[in-house]
């Protein structure tokens, strides 16, 4: 600090020195990969839809079978292999087997048979073994439909009511 004296007046002068010291030392670095990895599973979901039809045993049917479409549709991841079958029905029919299904409609008492298949001119049953499906389905990643055709056939007689049946269809992938 200096001081000096100039008419009496004091006159004080100070230097403040701000120095800047960097205190930094010298940063190594180091890498390192990450892998990261997804999996997609193969992955099928199914849906259906049964067919609903009316049956006349005395003039339309009496000669001529009934027939009707339903349908399945699956989702399947892209290079699933799916294979859809059908099952024997509830009320399968006494010698039914999965690759021969011999399924019936059923009002609670009294049935009708009716089959299903992968064709329209009705003549490939659609079974519950993999040799009993349709070829197999191109799987897209997107929604694929297939037509189910039901044949209900001719001179069958029975009350006036519902007859109904639940067929479970399963993908396999």
């Amino acid at each position: 600090m200096k001081r000096f004296v100039r008419n009496g007046i004091l006159i004080i002068a100070s230097a403040t020195v701000y120095s800047t010291v960097s205190n930094t030392a010298s940063a190594g670095t180091a890498t390192a990969t990450m892998t990261n990895t997804v999996t997609i599973a193969n992955v099928c979901v199914i849906s259906t839809t049964g067919f609903t039809t009316t049956y006349d045993p005395i003039v339309a049917n009496l000669s001529t079978a009934q027939t009707a479409t339903a349908s399945v549709s699956t989702t399947c991841t892209i290079g699933a292999n799916p294979v859809i079958t059908l099952d024997q029905g509830a009320h399968a029919n006494t010698g039914s087997t999965a690759a021969v299904p011999l399924r019936r409609l059923s009002n609670g008492t009294v049935f009708l048979n009716y089959g299903l298949f992968s064709d329209s001119g009705h003549t490939v049953t659609w079974g519950g073994t993999p040799a009993t499906a349709p070829t197999a389905v191109t799987a897209t990643g997107l929604a694929t439909p297939i037509t189910i055709y039901a044949s209900i056939p001719a001179a069958q007689s029975g009350p006036a009511s519902t007859y109904t049946d639940t067929v479970i269809a399963t993908v396999t992938f």
